[in-house]
């Protein structure tokens, strides 16, 4: 698939920022439809780890991710059970190589990884909304942006597939 331009994913974001709350859960019950297995993994994982703020925010990323990457040139990938776990093994990979890493070589390699990235608009993205400070009354804790990142990148790999 040919990378999301940021000028789209920036659309998209606002555009389902904006959406009501009356027309939220249309846009779901449509991402539920083309793509059930995506939609279960963003409900499903780490549920007893993430709040339902947190959650709430995966859920959220995981639909403007989906939106953005649905405008590219070629239709998106359908989400496998297979594809999530090829991804998510990767990408587990991945945080055990960083965990090794020096801090100097931990900011190298994740530049890198951003350069080389196939999605680099879209992941980049999903880094700054998870680095925004929460609306008030919400509790999204500093210790699982990181493993909210990772799930939503794995859903990334796929759509990029």
């Amino acid at each position: 698939m040919d990378a999301i331009p940021a000028e789209v994913v920036e659309r998209t974001w606002k555009r389902i920022g904006g959406i009501s709350v009356r027309r939220s859960p249309r846009l779901a019950r449509r991402m539920e439809k083309e793509q059930p297995v995506a939609v279960a993994y963003l409900l499903a994982v780490d549920h007893d780890i993430l709040n339902q703020d947190e959650r709430h925010l995966l859920f959220y990323l995981g639909m403007v991710v989906w939106r953005a990457m649905s405008q590219g040139a070629k239709p998106l990938p359908r989400v496998t059970e297979a594809a999530l776990d090829e991804a998510e093994e990767g990408n587990l990979k991945l945080v055990e190589y960083l965990r090794s890493e020096s801090e100097a070589g931990f900011v190298e390699a994740a530049r890198t990884m951003l350069l080389s990235y196939g999605q680099p608009e879209v992941l980049k993205y999903v880094v700054e909304a998870l680095m925004e400070e929460p609306e008030e009354g919400t509790l999204i804790r500093d210790e699982n942006r990181g493993l909210m990142m990772l799930n939503v990148k794995t859903l990334i790999d796929c759509f990029d597939a």
